[in-house]
């Protein structure tokens, strides 16, 4: 049942990310269209005119979103991102206290599982610290890596708070992880 849920979510993102996609190509072309008008129009009746001309024009042009880069690139990194899931245990539930409930163990950068978790106060979304701090060390301009983040502004260290009750939830499960490895290469003896 959870696999069928996964792909189905899997389904859903693909549809709302291509939705996203078109609806972000076509505010493009409309502002092109815009700008055109605009800059070919001297009256306000001109501008009327030649922006239902160019509109009726664009409209004729059809829109296959699955065949530009951005959507390709957005498939592209839903399929590496699932390839690398864990399917036994991908998230965890954290305490109520905590903004956010459910959260990945994996660090969206290594998609390693992440040993010293932190959570962005700007977006609440959580990275492995190592991580965080070597890309942004070179790079003060890099955005939440997570698909679909609100969150505009730049991930500063300063914004990124040790989040302790995942990193227990984190080191339990790592130790289940060994756990089960070791009965595993002892069944196999």
């Amino acid at each position: 049942k959870l696999k069928q849920f996964n792909d189905e979510i899997e389904t859903m993102r693909l549809e709302l990310g291509e939705t996203l996609i078109g609806l972000k190509t076509r505010q493009k072309r409309l502002d092109n269209i815009l700008e055109k008008a605009s800059d070919e129009a001297q009256t306000l009746d001109d501008f009327e005119e030649k922006y239902a001309e160019f509109k009726a024009a664009e409209s004729k042009k059809r829109l296959n979103v699955k065949l530009s880069t951005e959507f390709k690139e957005f498939k592209q990194e839903m399929v590496t991102n699932n390839s690398t899931r864990n399917d036994d245990a991908e998230t965890v539930e954290l305490d109520e206290n905590d903004n956010d409930n459910i959260c990945s163990m994996y660090d969206p950068w290594t998609k390693g599982l992440m040993m010293n978790p932190v959570r962005n106060i700007k977006c609440g979304h959580h990275y492995d610290r190592d991580s965080v701090m070597a890309i942004i060390k070179d790079n003060l301009s890099v955005r939440c890596p997570i698909v679909g983040c609100a969150s505009k502004t730049y991930v500063q260290p300063n914004q990124l708070v040790l989040n302790e009750a995942l990193q227990k939830r984190i080191r339990v499960f790592k130790a289940q992880q060994d756990r089960d490895a070791e009965c595993e290469s002892e069944d196999g003896d």
